[in-house]
């Protein structure tokens, strides 16, 4: 008996992120693309039966049937009933904050995410980040606008100090990807735990003795109640007046 795994896409409209048909592409599961993938497991060949649909257009029908849901996005309400033959969703994304509160998800089912997806992109974006505020580029791309055409000038970026507040996959790549220049690299996480790449890891509790220390802070934190509010405005008042501030996290 066969494997019913349903697809569900979501189309990205204007007012919401990615509105770009390169943006859709990316996030979206294609049978081209699920077929892809399956093939790197032999053993499944012939017991995968695949519906794929975009927003819900099909879904209340195909997931009558459905064992498995891979989807980000998608209608929570009496999910029992609209599917139950339902055991597992899998979130394609990271982030499943959406979804709170879980008081929808039907007894049984097990709930998964991507958990670490995105690890190789936050680094390289970091790293952009943090040479883009060290070379001046947002300065640059305003005076350009102007037609105001201002020399900038920065120094090497070695040597300069970064404080990268979260370093689970997506701050971890990112204070790897940093350390490569020379760049000073001080972590911060819940327990003081050692991350490559970093010079030295303090615990959360700690975060205000590394702080006037960063020409720049790199917050890399989940959304949770820990960390809402944690660079607040007498954290803030903490750093050098020059200090930069990037946010790849979900709560800072």
């Amino acid at each position: 008996m066969g494997i019913k795994v349903h697809v569900k896409n979501n189309r990205w409209r204007e007012g919401s992120f990615p509105n770009t048909d390169e943006g859709e592409r990316v996030f979206s599961i294609t049978r081209e693309r699920f077929e892809d993938a399956a093939r790197g497991f032999p053993n499944l060949a012939g017991k995968l039966d695949v519906t794929i649909d975009w927003d819900t257009d099909n879904f209340a029908s195909s997931m009558r049937s459905a064992d498995v849901l891979l989807a980000w996005d998608f209608p929570t309400n009496d999910l029992r009933n609209v599917a139950p033959k339902l055991k597992w969703i899998h979130i394609i994304a990271a982030g499943v904050e959406h979804l709170c509160p879980m008081s929808w998800l039907p007894e049984g089912v097990t709930l998964t995410n991507n958990k670490g997806v995105h690890a190789s992109k936050a680094g390289e974006f970091g790293l952009m980040s943090v040479l883009m505020l060290h070379s001046h580029m947002p300065a640059i791309v305003t005076n350009q606008r102007a037609a105001n055409f201002v020399s900038l000038y920065a120094s090497p970026i070695a040597g300069k100090t970064i404080v990268v507040i979260g370093t689970g996959s997506l701050g971890g790549s990112a204070a790897r990807q940093v350390s490569r220049l020379g760049v000073n690299v001080i972590g911060v996480n819940r327990h003081g735990r050692p991350v490559d790449g970093c010079s030295r890891v303090v615990t959360t509790a700690e975060l205000d003795t590394v702080l006037p220390q960063a020409d720049y802070v790199l917050a890399a934190t989940p959304d949770t109640p820990e960390t809402r509010g944690l660079l607040d405005r007498r954290r803030l008042g903490l750093l050098k007046p020059s200090a930069g501030i990037i946010n790849i996290g979900r709560q800072s």
